[in-house]
């Protein structure tokens, strides 16, 4: 899906839920004392900054999957919400411009792997392919993914 769902599910909804608690004060108080919270939240922005919803966006109007794909949507809104405002920052990964236009240029590589990888599981889907075609679609999904996978790995 391009999305890295794990690295920021429900933070959203958590500072949410803190801040509609009057407990915000001590979130911010957290983010600012405790380098494990923040680097927990860093890393969080950095799994959304690596994520994209463009892609998938038309699995919302998937009769299966289209609930699902708008839940993980909007979580992602909550959270991206939630950890500018606790960050202090108008952008993701603010903080660290060399990282994320490292991202951001990565992502802008993997891109047309992502495009064929989308257009070659639609095509599996559908009824209108022999089993050689099934078999060739099958063996690009796989080259993509691999390639999304190196590309979207950390570089120390």
């Amino acid at each position: 899906m391009k999305q890295n769902i794990p690295g920021f599910y429900g933070v959203g909804t958590a500072l949410q839920w803190a801040e509609k608690n009057n407990l915000w004060k001590d979130v911010q108080q957290l983010y600012v004392s405790s380098g494990f919270f923040q680097t927990l939240i860093d890393n969080c922005m950095m799994s959304m900054t690596k994520s994209n919803f463009d892609i998938t966006a038309y699995m919302k109007e998937d009769k299966v999957y289209g609930e699902f794909w708008k839940n993980l949507h909007a979580e992602y809104q909550i959270t991206k919400e939630y950890l500018l405002k606790l960050s202090g920052t108008s952008k993701l990964m603010e903080n660290y411009p060399v990282d994320r236009e490292s991202i951001l240029a990565r992502e802008g590589i993997v891109l047309p792997l992502l495009v064929i990888q989308h257009y070659a599981i639609r095509a599996l889907n559908s009824d209108k392919l022999d089993e050689a075609q099934r078999e060739d679609y099958s063996k690009l999904i796989a080259r993509t993914i691999f390639g999304v996978i190196n590309a979207g790995r950390n570089v120390a």
